[in-house]
């Protein structure tokens, strides 16, 4: 049984290993900014270190403006002290706006991802299946060029920094990064679509995808709506893979597929074929002989649904003994990937960081991190001894976050113990 799980654990570990050198060439400048302040800045405000998380990369779903006039406190002022003396008063995001922040920007994402799923689920009870296949192409080719013109756009700032290159944002960089962000796109689009039938190559370009789409949400949403999206994503995987429309989508394409088997076992047969049958003395005998089915020679479509292709498989790691879905590794993923951030971003203003060794503490933490993950995956291979379906979220979830929490809640406890203060965890 062990040796069956090591071979769902290697595309995992290898989408959340690859995840963390894309988040931190992505990241660069902001973790550099953040080491610079800290260097730079001694708080003066008696209680937290350090700033509210502001990189450069964050996608705002709702307005500042918006949350600041319905939550009340949503913004703080606070004095701070550079290096030579000289004070100046900020104003950051109360921990207040950060959670509540968190929760509606989670609540308008799930609200949309269940209505499309609720989509899908229709266009799928009526067959619609060319439909859906374009709609999941346009989707993945859309998702995977976006995350990675965004890569090599913030690639150009870690390479001219580290080795000097002078790279400028002109015409043409913009349009060398669009060329390959596209053909990246259409590759994969390819490969998990157009060629879902065949799991050697569907399998590798899915991988891809999860590694190029994880690190992008991590980088994109800050860390507290990451927190509260995780969680919400996972209650509603245990209850659409128990009980909802993931359940119910699994079972419809079971008796798809039984159609389609019994439909290939049934062959027309060929009229009676009387004949002499050698060394009797019936005259004639009556045999059926099963008449050779020819295809009719039809122009292939572009773009078709082929025999026994099923919408469900796309986003379906097909190992040989497990599947695993698409939702799951970028989610893993996207864990992992926040937990990074947010250590690289706040480690620098804790009083017993060191260059080279508290980088050397991020990456162990987030290690620690990763294998809770693969726990709570273990765990959830385990069920499928009894279930035939299984949630790959609510347990890995679950176990990634307290080591997140119980990691985080660590550091902040030994800077206060060691410099009486702690940092602003938003």
């Amino acid at each position: 049984m062990e040796r069956e799980k090591w071979t769902m654990y290697l595309p995992v570990m290898l989408v959340l290993v690859l995840s963390i050198p894309i988040l931190t060439v992505s990241q660069w400048t902001d973790f550099k900014e953040a080491r610079r302040l800290a260097d730079e800045v001694v708080d003066s405000s008696g209680f937290f270190s350090g700033f509210s998380e502001s990189t450069t990369t964050t996608i705002d779903v709702i307005p500042d403006s918006v949350i600041d006039s319905a939550i009340p406190d949503a913004k703080e002022n606070v004095t701070i002290t550079d290096s030579q003396g000289n004070t100046q008063n900020i104003t950051q995001d109360t921990g207040r706006k950060s959670i509540i922040t968190g929760i509606v920007t989670t609540g308008i994402m799930l609200g949309i991802a269940v209505a499309a799923a609720f989509g899908i689920f229709f266009l799928f009870r009526r067959k619609r299946k060319l439909t859906l296949k374009m709609i999941f192409a346009i989707a993945l080719g859309l998702c995977s060029s976006v995350a990675v013109m965004l890569y090599l756009y913030l690639m150009r700032l870690f390479l001219n920094d580290v080795f000097d290159l002078g790279l400028k944002e002109d015409g043409i960089f913009m349009g060398v990064i669009i060329a390959i962000g596209a053909a990246i796109g259409i590759t994969i689009v390819y490969n998990m679509v157009f060629r879902s039938l065949d799991p050697k190559r569907k399998n590798p370009a899915l991988i891809a995808f999860c590694i190029v789409l994880g690190p992008f949400l991590a980088i994109v949403l800050p860390v507290w709506v990451v927190i509260f999206l995780l969680a919400g994503v996972a209650i509603w995987d245990l209850w659409a893979a128990k009980r909802g429309i993931i359940k119910e989508m699994i079972n419809l394409s079971d008796e798809h597929r039984k159609e389609e088997r019994k439909k290939a076992r049934t062959a027309p047969l060929s009229p009676p074929d009387w004949h002499q049958v050698p060394g009797t003395n019936a005259p004639m005998a009556r045999s059926y002989v099963p008449a050779p089915v020819k295809s009719p020679v039809k122009r292939k479509k572009l773009i078709d649904v082929g025999a026994g292709e099923d919408i469900t498989s796309y986003g379906l790691y097909e190992g040989k003994y497990y599947a695993l879905g698409i939702g799951d590794f970028i989610f893993f993923s996207v864990l992992v990937s926040a937990s990074f951030k947010w250590l690289m971003l706040k480690m620098p203003f804790m009083g017993f960081y060191a260059d080279g060794w508290g980088e050397l503490l991020i990456v162990l933490i987030t290690m620690a991190v990763m294998m809770t993950v693969m726990i709570g995956f273990k765990q959830t291979l385990s069920f499928l001894k009894k279930e035939h379906v299984m949630p790959g979220l609510p347990l890995s979830v679950l176990w990634g976050l307290i080591a997140f929490f119980a990691a985080s809640i660590f550091l902040e406890a030994v800077n206060l113990i060691g410099y009486g203060s702690i940092v602003n965890p938003f």
